[in-house]
C-alpha cells in the first residue's frame, strides 16, 4: 500500500488546502445576508432596485465581511433608494472619503417635507421655512430634526407626514422617496375601530412606507346600515354589486376590517393592477392580520383581524353587537380596548 509519505505528499498540508478550497467556495456572511434580503423583498421590485444600487456602491469600498453585513442590515431598517444612499454615505464618512460627496449621500439635495402641519423645502439636508430660513435638518434615513425640538421625528412612523427626497444622480435630480400621508382623515383613530387592530394596521403602513410604498387608508369602520346599502347596490338598487355581505356580516361593521390602497403621485387613492399588492399582503400578515388577497375571490386592499375566528364568522356576532355593542364584540374575542 502506498502512503501519503511514500508519495511525498504532506497529508496535513493536503487537508489544509482542501479546507481552504472549501472556505473559498462557501458564500460569505454578506452574500448569505444579501440573498436573505432578496428573498424577503422578492415582491417589492423597487426595494430590490434600491438594494442593487447599494450593493454596487459597496463594491467601490474595501469593506470586510462584518461591515458589509452591517450595511445590509442598516439598509433593511427602511429598504428604499433614500436609505441606500444614506448607508453608502455613512460608510464613506467612516472611511474618510471625500466629505462633500459623502454628505451629499447622507442628506437629500432637494425635496419637500410637510410635518406637524408645517411645510418645508429641502436644500442639501437643510429644512427651509416659507421665508427661506433654516428650521431644521433631514437625512436620507428619514430622520427629521426641527430647531427647538429635543426629540427627532421620523417620516416613516409619522403617518401624517408628506415627504419627497431628491438626489442629484448623473447630473439630474431624481426622486428617491415620495410618500403622502397614510391616514390623513384619522380613520384608524376612530373610537369605533378596535385599538389592537388599528395598531397592527398602522405598523403595516409604517413598514410599507419604509419600503418606499406610498399607501393610504381608504375605509375602516362601516355601520350595519351602510353595509346594507352597499349590499342592495346591484340587487335592489342601481349600480354594480360591490359586496356579498349584509349588515353584521363584514368585519368592517365591528371596527376590525380595513381597506388600504396606493397613492398616486398627486396623493389620490389608487387601485393599480401592477401595485405591490402581494408585498403589502406579506407585511400585513406579518402583523397578524388576515389579507383578502389570499381569498378565492381576492380583495387585495382588504385586511381584517379576528384572532380565533374565521373570515366568515362575522355574522355570529350580530346578536352580541345588538346587546353589548362593539365593546361586547371585542370582549368576546378577548381584544377589548385597554383602559
Amino acid at each position: 500500500m502506498t502512503s501519503a509519505t511514500d508519495t511525498g505528499i504532506d497529508a496535513s498540508g493536503a487537508t489544509r488546502a482542501a479546507a481552504d478550497a472549501t472556505a473559498a467556495a462557501a458564500p460569505s456572511a454578506a452574500s448569505r445576508r444579501e440573498q436573505e434580503i432578496r428573498a424577503e423583498l422578492a415582491n417589492n421590485p423597487q426595494a430590490l432596485q434600491a438594494l442593487d444600487r447599494l450593493v454596487a456602491g459597496l463594491d467601490a469600498y474595501a469593506l470586510d465581511d462584518a461591515r458589509r453585513v452591517q450595511a445590509l442590515d442598516d439598509f433593511m431598517a427602511a429598504p428604499n433608494a433614500a436609505t441606500a444612499a444614506y448607508v453608502e454615505g455613512r460608510i464613506a464618512q467612516a472611511l474618510g472619503e471625500d466629505f462633500a460627496a459623502a454628505h451629499a449621500l447622507v442628506s437629500p439635495d432637494a425635496g419637500t417635507l410637510t410635518i406637524g402641519g408645517q411645510v418645508y423645502s429641502i436644500d442639501h439636508g437643510a429644512l427651509l421655512d416659507a421665508d427661506g430660513r433654516q428650521a431644521g435638518t433631514i437625512t436620507n434615513d428619514g430622520v427629521v430634526r426641527l430647531d427647538g425640538e429635543e426629540q427627532a421625528r421620523n417620516v416613516y412612523t409619522d403617518l401624517s407626514a408628506r415627504v419627497q427626497l431628491r438626489e442629484t444622480i448623473d447630473g439630474e435630480l431624481s426622486t428617491l422617496l415620495d410618500l403622502h400621508p397614510a391616514d390623513r382623515r384619522g380613520r384608524l383613530d376612530d373610537a369605533n375601530v378596535n385599538r389592537q387592530f388599528a395598531d397592527r394596521v398602522k405598523d403595516t403602513l409604517v413598514r410599507a412606507r419604509q419600503e418606499g410604498m406610498a399607501m393610504q387608508m381608504d375605509l375602516v369602520y362601516r355601520t350595519f346600515a351602510h353595509q346594507d346599502q352597499l349590499y342592495a347596490q346591484g340587487r335592489t338598487e342601481p349600480g354594480q354589486r360591490v359586496t356579498n355581505a349584509r349588515g353584521g356580516q363584514s368585519w368592517h361593521n365591528y371596527g376590525l376590517g380595513a381597506d388600504v390602497v396606493f397613492s398616486t403621485p398627486a396623493g389620490q387613492p389608487s387601485w393599480p393592477e401592477d401595485g405591490n399588492w402581494t408585498r403589502y399582503g406579506e407585511i400585513a400578515e406579518a402583523q397578524g392580520l388576515t389579507w383578502g388577497g389570499r381569498w378565492q375571490n381576492p380583495d387585495r386592499p382588504h385586511v381584517e383581524y379576528h384572532p380565533g375566528f374565521g373570515a366568515s364568522d362575522a355574522g355570529d356576532f350580530i346578536a352580541t353587537h345588538g346587546r353589548d355593542g362593539l365593546e361586547g364584540v371585542w370582549d368576546r374575542m378577548d381584544i377589548g380596548q385597554q383602559p
